[in-house]
């Protein structure tokens, strides 16, 4: 059913929403409970990763003195408490800001992200239990990337962060509070009302407004809450009017909205490479040809580069970075950085890389065109990249980037990254989230771990915490 009505569309979206209410934890399989616990991990990885970003510092700083006082955990060193919604706001704008947060594969949605923000921040506030906070986390996810697969806007002109954060965010919420399915459907259609109209081109021209996106739609999510149980929210066919009507959508399918037995939390995907998802292949391909021809790295002997990209990673096309966000989504800036540094790791995108004389010149050499061959998912996102040297010409094709669903990392390779990245701001964090995760996928420890309260689970993880 390619063009469904509105009123066939209220009915698919309420359905699913009404029968995501009724899933306990114990309906839901061990995969996607220690899925979901990898997506927990992941994210706060990522938000530890930014606190020391200078921007994100002086915004917290800005709240933490002006703002409203609370009890609500910010994370950062110190652990520092402001109010609910301060506190999500902040996390959601470090969350996001290094793109290292994990996405979902089969739309443009990174539902850890739009969900966990206020989640957690309302769960520390309310004394909500670890299996709570999963619960919500997974049934939140799965509404989200429901949402974003019904309607689907290809040609990536709107953002996904300002689009969905705020149906993440209420969603999230709604599942947590157990907000009687009336509630939650007024909530959650509100909120899609709620999104923002964002371009994505704010990314690859590296405005820093992208970044706020995220925090915005976390406050949006939890007034979409508030007000729904008040009886101020949205109609089960405002998603419809929103996405198609509005915002002009040119399909609408419903069949992501059924009861398929999928869970979207497993169809999610990691990042080591800390820039966008579109521009992993191309970046793995570089890797392998440093690989396997040593001379590469560092770009001195490098004299011509041809990227042939997917229809995703043509949009990454700003060959001048002015900011590290832009950087994270120029293809032109990864393929080189790539070259120089050997890897997509946090160097080859920081402030000193925007002025490497090495990676700009690099650039300058790079022929980007279309990728030949399309080709259904997983592959997708291919890149053949071929560098020429003055021995000659090597090419390499990798059909689909490492960290998703049909090529994950192995769990070693996740949470060393997890370790790295929490350690300058939470050493204990990796060894707590890891035990979360065991607890979730019913294995050692007891899982009546997770029946603790949240804010426990977050003393633990910020006991023996680094120094400010």
């Amino acid at each position: 059913m390619s063009n469904p009505s509105r009123e066939e569309a209220a009915a698919a979206f309420e359905a699913c929403l009404r029968r995501l209410a009724a899933v306990e934890w114990a309906d839901i399989p061990a995969s996607a409970r220690s899925r979901g616990a990898m997506v927990l991990a992941d994210n706060l990885a990522a938000t530890f990763s930014a606190v020391a970003e200078p921007e994100v510092a002086a915004i917290r700083a800005s709240t933490l003195q002006h703002g409203e006082a609370g009890s609500v955990s910010v994370f950062a060193a110190g652990r520092p408490r402001s109010s609910q919604r301060d506190a999500a706001t902040l996390n959601a704008l470090a969350m996001g800001w290094n793109e290292l947060d994990e996405g979902y594969r089969k739309a443009v949605c990174h539902g850890g992200l739009y969900v966990l923000p206020a989640l957690m921040a309302c769960a520390e506030a309310t004394g909500a239990s670890a299996q709570d906070v999963l619960r919500a986390l997974i049934l939140g996810y799965e509404a989200v990337a429901r949402v974003a697969r019904a309607w689907r806007f290809p040609d990536l002109k709107l953002h996904p962060h300002a689009l969905l954060m705020p149906v993440g965010a209420a969603a999230g919420l709604g599942f947590l509070l157990r907000l009687p399915a009336d509630q939650l459907v007024s909530a959650v259609a509100g909120a899609t009302a709620l999104g923002m109209a964002g371009p994505f081109n704010q990314a690859v021209q590296g405005s820093l407004v992208r970044n706020a996106w995220a925090a915005h739609g976390a406050n949006a999510g939890w007034l979409a809450i508030q007000h729904a149980r008040a009886g101020i929210g949205g109609l089960a066919s405002t998603p419809f009017d929103v996405y198609v009507t509005g915002l002009g959508c040119a399909t609408t399918d419903l069949s992501p909205f059924a009861d398929d037995g999928d869970w979207a939390v497993e169809s999610g995907y990691q990042k080591i490479n800390a820039c966008c998802q579109y521009a992993h292949s191309s970046i793995e391909a570089v890797q392998a040809l440093i690989g396997r021809d040593a001379s590469i790295q560092g770009g001195a002997a490098v004299t011509a580069i041809r990227v042939e990209a997917h229809p995703l990673a043509l949009k990454l096309d700003n060959r001048a970075p002015a900011t590290t966000l832009g950087a994270k989504f120029s293809l032109p800036h990864a393929v080189a950085a790539a070259v120089v540094h050997g890897d997509g790791g946090v160097q080859s995108f920081d402030a000193a890389s925007l002025d490497d004389p090495r990676v700009a010149e690099l650039r300058g050499l790079i022929d980007i065109v279309p990728f030949a061959e399309p080709r259904p998912a997983p592959h997708d996102r291919p890149a053949t990249v071929a560098i020429t040297t003055r021995a000659g010409t090597v090419t390499e094709t990798v059909w689909s980037a490492r960290g998703g669903p049909d090529r994950p990392f192995n769990e070693d390779e996740v949470w060393a990254k997890v370790a790295t990245l929490c350690a300058p701001v939470a050493p204990r964090a990796a060894d707590v989230l890891q035990r979360l995760a065991a607890a979730a996928s019913n294995g050692s420890p007891s899982t009546a771990d997770l029946n603790a309260a949240w804010s426990t689970w977050l003393d633990a993880l910020f006991e023996s915490q680094a120094p400010h």
